[in-house]
């Protein structure tokens, strides 16, 4: 035990972080000699504190061993989290809206995995039965209503149609974040479909 180095730290930095982390009391001052030739350098306890999160705010260490407080992101930083972000919020919108119901002939269909299933089968049982068969079908709203296969065939068009306006809606929502140039623009960015 290096008595000479209690509350003392031995840090490695990489790019204002901590790689490596020794305590210096565990070492001789021959250890510590050659770690510091290494690149590693000595901080106090205070210091350390600092690093670790246990005072307010953030903070790095530079290669000379010097802990500054970390500096607020800048303009362009703030810009290149913002955009991704954006677009996965814009791309998950989309995919929600995907499979909201859908309002045909003034009912309310589900167009969830399920429903979808249902729909398909549904499709391929009428037309086993014929043009003229129907079937009675709980809409989005608990409503029963009866559908042929054409009905549910049309759902699935004004939902494939629904699912075109997102897509392009999204599309044109990802250019312009990408071609946004402050994080303010990127924020007022909405699907619009």
């Amino acid at each position: 035990m290096n008595d000479k180095r209690i509350n003392q730290y031995l840090i490695l930095p990489e790019n204002g972080n901590r790689k490596d982390t020794k305590l210096a009391v565990e070492h001789s001052e021959e250890q510590i000699t050659e770690l510091l030739k290494q690149g590693y350098v000595i901080v106090n306890h205070d210091d350390f504190n600092k690093l670790i999160g246990n005072a307010d705010g953030e903070y790095l260490i530079a290669d000379d061993g010097v802990v500054y407080p970390k500096p607020a992101p800048t303009d362009a930083e703030l810009l290149a989290a913002a955009k991704p972000a954006k677009i996965a919020e814009l791309k998950a919108e989309r995919d929600s809206k995907e499979v909201e119901p859908i309002t045909y002939n003034g009912n309310s269909y589900d167009y969830d995995d399920k429903a979808r299933e249902r729909i398909n089968a549904a499709i391929i049982a009428l037309d086993v039965q014929g043009a003229d068969a129907s079937i009675d079908w709980t809409t989005a709203d608990n409503a029963d209503v009866k559908v042929t296969a054409n009905d549910l065939r049309m759902v699935i068009a004004m939902v494939a149609n629904r699912s075109n306006a997102l897509h392009i809606a999204y599309r044109e929502a990802k250019d312009k974040v990408e071609q946004a140039t402050t994080v303010a623009e990127v924020e007022a960015i909405t699907l619009d479909a």
